[in-house]
């Protein structure tokens, strides 16, 4: 898995980008007016020690903050497929909690069942019961119910065949979180890398009027897209991990139960 090389790349082209920034403020300020001489900078300092109150209740209203619209706006195209992502991990993450659970794939009640009907003889009865349901037990057990008659080897192979089968369904399913976890910084490193190309451009090309102004966008471009892959990458991983957990506790429930079918199969009915 190449998702801890993802986040690493992201964060040296982070430093890199912060390298870019400070070259651009240190640059001489060539264009600045000199001071004249004379009584007027005298005047000018003590016009500034004068109003102190002023030039703070001045700065205050300057600072403001980016909005959301504008963070949008920033991240171009990469953001928005960052966000389309995301929409699709919110919702497989919430279905996949609420289906890949044992008590679905292997359910208590069903299990009762199916020993009762087979201890009893009611091999049929038992298949029927199988028929028409999708979780993982019952599919087992169809397979096993299906080399009935058959040596034990025979039995214990074709439920364990449907077993892997089954459980490469349930890893395959939750994988798609998985692969938007390693996708999403991918994407925000794309964005990193279009922003600091932009950002140099703005060094290179750009004159200095409008160079900080087009720097810094491309600089928030950067950032922006960086930051949204991680948001989406971490929880994506997160959930992915927990459903892997799951998805372990029911192949090993599986595993118990099927072992016992094949005894109560290969031992005939009513043992």
């Amino acid at each position: 898995m190449h998702l801890p090389h993802s986040f690493g790349v992201c964060l040296l082209a982070a430093a890199l980008l912060l390298a870019v920034t400070g070259f651009a403020q240190e640059e001489p300020a060539a264009d600045a007016p000199a001071p004249t001489s004379g009584a007027a900078p005298s005047s000018a300092a003590d016009t500034t020690q004068a109003s102190p109150p002023e030039e703070s209740a001045t700065a205050q209203p300057g600072m403001k903050q980016m909005t959301l619209w504008e963070m949008f706006r920033a991240g171009g195209p990469v953001l928005i497929m960052i966000l389309i992502l995301s929409v699709l991990a919110c919702v497989m993450a919430v279905f996949f909690i609420l289906t890949v659970t044992p008590n679905r794939e292997v359910p208590s009640l069903f299990i009762k069942r199916a020993h009762a009907q087979i201890r009893a003889g009611d091999l049929r009865g038992a298949y029927q019961m199988c028929e028409g349901r999708d979780e993982l037990i019952a599919s087992v057990l169809r397979a096993g119910l299906k080399m009935h008659g058959h040596d034990r080897y025979v039995i214990q192979e074709a439920m364990e065949s449907e077993g892997e089968r089954g459980a490469t369904a349930l890893w395959q399913k939750i994988s798609y979180l998985n692969n938007i976890g390693v996708i999403a910084p991918l994407l925000g490193l794309l964005g990193t890398v279009w922003g600091m190309i932009g950002a140099f451009g703005a060094i290179a090309y750009n004159d200095s009027e409008t160079k900080s102004l087009v720097m810094a966008y491309n600089v928030a471009q950067a950032m922006i897209t960086t930051a949204a892959g991680l948001m989406l990458a971490i929880p994506a991983m997160l959930v992915y991990y927990y459903l892997r957990g799951r998805v372990v506790k029911i192949v090993a429930e599986v595993e118990a139960q099927a072992t016992e079918f094949v005894e109560l199969l290969s031992g005939g009915p009513g043992r």
